[in-house]
This record gives C-alpha cells, structure tokens and sequence, in this order.
C-alpha cells in the first residue's frame, strides 16, 4: 500500500493558479506564484502529503501557517522556509492580507549549478539544526529577496526561458545561504543532540518503526535515557513524537478513501483494526471513520 501520499505538480494544480500553470512548459521543473491567490480559495488547509518537488515560501505580508510533520511553523512577515521533497507537510490557514511568494523546483532544476545544490543542502542543514524550518530576514536581506522573486514572477509570466529562471533562482539560493552563513550555528547539550537525532530517525523510519525501543536500539541508548533526554528538551515523552508522526500518517493515509480502514490499520503495522481506532480516537479525539466523514464534507 501507499503510504504517505506524494504529489507530482500535476497532482495538484487544483490549488494553484490554473491560468498561468497550463501556458509552462516549465511548470514540473520550476513554478511561482503570489501567496495572495491563497485568499480566493474556498478551502486553504490541505491534508498532509509529501511532493516530489522542493517549495519555498517567503511571506511579505501577513502570515502563513503550515504543518511539517508533527510541528507548527508559523511563516511571518520577512520570513521564508523552504521543504525538501521528504517533508510532510500541510497548510493550516493564512491571514486575509497574505503576500509574498511561492515556489516549487525540481532537483534537475537546480542541478547544472553545482554551487546552488551545495548551498541549498547547508540552508537545510541549518534549519534542521537549528529545529525552526521558518527563518526571519533582515532587512537587506529582504528587500533584495524580494527583487529578485518579483524579477522570476516577470519573467515566469512573459517567456518560458528556462535558462534566465534558474540563473535567478540560484541567485535567491545564494542570498539565503549567504544570510545563514552569518548567523552562528547553534550549540547543543548532549541532551539536545540526541533529541535532535531521534527526531531525524523518526522523520525518515515513522512508516516502519513505531516503538521507543526500537529508535533506542538504532541510537544506542536504552529506552528510559532517551525518554529522558526528549522530555527534558522537548517537555514530551518519546513515545509522544512518535505517536504524533504516526497519527499523520494515518490520517493521510484515511484520506485515500481506496483503502479500508483494517487496510490502513495492516500498513501501518497494528495487526488488530479496532486497536488501530482505539490509538486514533485517543489521539485525534475522532474515530477513523469520523474523521472520513469531516473529509468528505470539508473537499
């Protein structure tokens, strides 16, 4: 079975501006558009999903609010964020007066400049670090981001030059990493580093490990320090990440309305279906078949 649904760009057109979308070529591979077009749609929140594409939000205005995986970032004024393909993510709302830009591109897309792929890998490497996806910019910084995504929105609108996107693009990269090259890196205690690690291996093993003891054993610690350490840093135990990571991912996998819920309950390794709606109801406050129910009346 499918687990976490992941989304090609033509897998979701429907929530972004058509017009534009269907006269690129280039629409796979790289795409822009004003965060204002987010204010015309009936329903802002989506449901959790992985894309086979990088985006990157930069708000100028107002805010925006997205889930990536268990985690609430709040994007505001002067703020960007960019997700790798691998990140759950969903957006929970925006306010009315929203402005700002979004972006989606490809790993081919950035992949002739040797230089933006570095640069790209160490912007992500510092948000991971620092635990905060979201990064405010100062104010230098800013003005000058936002030339250049109104120069790609210009060109994005008026010719598919491909070569001329992506020379911008690179340029926004190097902005970006440049702004994160002076802010110092974070020193952690023993404590956070193991949290930081556990978070990691949850991120990239939730479809198949669901136990503390298991992401313990992969650590080298025993369960109790672990637990330990994630609620000394976090004020969670460890099992409450995990479950939160879990519980997306059955709720993105009740969203595919092809499965039953025994069938979603197999995949995600409970071998008994009513054990699996007892674990979603504690944490979801909704039974499975609830939370269908929401789904098909909210889309």
């Amino acid at each position: 079975m499918q687990r976490i649904p992941q989304y090609e760009p033509n897998n979701f057109k429907s929530i972004l501006d058509i017009e534009r979308i269907e006269m690129k070529d280039v629409f796979n591979s790289f795409f822009i558009e004003p965060l204002s077009v987010l204010n015309r749609r009936k329903k802002v929140s989506s449901l959790p999903h992985r894309k086979t594409v990088n985006d990157f939000v930069f708000v100028i205005k107002g805010e925006l609010e997205k889930m990536v995986c268990s985690d609430s970032f709040v994007i505001g004024e002067s703020m960007f964020m960019f997700l790798p393909v691998y990140k759950i993510r969903t957006i929970v709302r925006n306010s009315q007066n929203i402005q700002g830009f979004y972006c989606h591109f490809s790993e081919e897309f950035i992949a002739e400049s040797g230089i933006a792929v570095k640069q790209l890998k160490e912007i992500f490497h510092y948000t991971e670090l620092t635990g905060n996806l979201s990064v405010h910019l100062g104010e230098d910084y800013k003005y000058r981001v936002e030339w250049i995504l109104d120069q790609l929105m210009k060109f994005y609108g008026k010719e598919n030059n491909i070569t001329l996107l992506r020379s911008y693009f690179s340029t926004l990269i190097s902005e970006l990493h440049h702004f994160i090259q002076s802010k110092p890196l974070p020193v952690f205690s023993p404590k956070e580093t193991l949290t930081l690690r556990f978070r990691k291996l949850i991120t990239s093993n939730i479809q198949d490990i669901h136990t503390t003891q298991e992401y313990a054993k992969l650590l080298n610690v025993s369960p109790n320090h672990l637990n330990k350490c994630v609620k000394s840093t976090m004020g969670k135990t460890a099992s409450d990440l995990v479950n939160e990571a879990l519980l997306m991912e059955a709720k993105a996998l009740l969203s595919m309305s092809q499965y039953s819920i025994a069938e979603v309950a197999f995949a995600l390794g409970f071998e008994d279906a009513s054990y699996f709606s007892r674990f979603f109801k504690k944490h979801a406050v909704q039974s499975p078949t609830e939370y269908r129910q929401m789904i098909e009346l909210s889309y």
